[in-house]
């Protein structure tokens, strides 16, 4: 078993798509977002001979930066502006990998979970905000991992997030003609994060060498 800490940068693309109302641009649109992400890891081997299987899991924080707009359908100095909010995350993922030493290459990959929003806001009064759920989606990376003493190892990854689509939508607060009062139009938010970090793990009951990485 093993706990250990990670920090590093992430950057992504959030395509938006609005469903197609009368006098709606659907798009899609994208917009590019860039940050910093961190957290905490724990998990497992076994390894026999050269091969190592695992189960791992992390726990940190995403804050992206970045922003988009949708120009009115219509002419018009309105316009729909883009967000997708800071939040934590998880992941729980399968690790397999192939062991030089005292070095560790390997792949990664599960389930993954985001709780930050994704919003969407009009200039216009007449309009509510909108903002969606939580992401969750899939999980796919690989790194190497190196020990420095015989239960601490350093280690460089990188990690592809999927994080899947989810709506929102903004309601006519007031009649907008043809709009009638509380019309509902849908919008639709896909988001993929990708990160690369470094970080420390720290091993209990690891046994001698030839057998690392325990």
């Amino acid at each position: 078993m093993y706990l250990g800490a990670h920090a590093g940068g992430a950057w992504g693309d959030v395509e938006v798509r609005d469903a197609p109302d009368p006098g709606i641009n659907p798009g899609p649109f994208n917009y590019d977002v860039d940050g910093w992400f961190g957290g905490f890891t724990s998990g497992y081997n076994l390894q026999y001979q050269g091969f190592l299987i695992g189960i791992e899991g992390d726990l940190g924080f995403i804050d992206p930066d970045g922003e988009g707009r949708i120009p009115s359908a219509a002419p018009s100095p309105h316009y729909q502006a883009l967000t997708l909010d800071s939040g934590f995350y998880a992941d729980v993922t399968a690790r397999l990998g192939v062991t030089f030493g005292e070095t560790l290459v390997y792949g990664k990959g599960g389930w993954a979970y985001y709780e930050g929003e994704a919003k969407q806001a009009t200039t216009r009064i007449e309009y509510s905000k909108t903002g969606t759920g939580s992401f969750s989606g899939w999980v796919l990376g690989g790194g190497i991992e190196h020990f420095v003493t015989p239960n601490l190892s350093l280690k460089a990854e990188y990690l592809h997030f999927d994080l899947g689509t989810e709506s929102g939508h903004q309601t006519a607060l007031v009649a907008d003609p043809p709009t009638p009062v509380g019309y509902v139009f849908r919008n639709y938010h896909d988001v993929e994060i990708d990160t690369v970090n470094v970080g420390f793990n720290y091993h209990f009951d690891r046994p001698e060498s030839p057998a690392p990485l325990k």
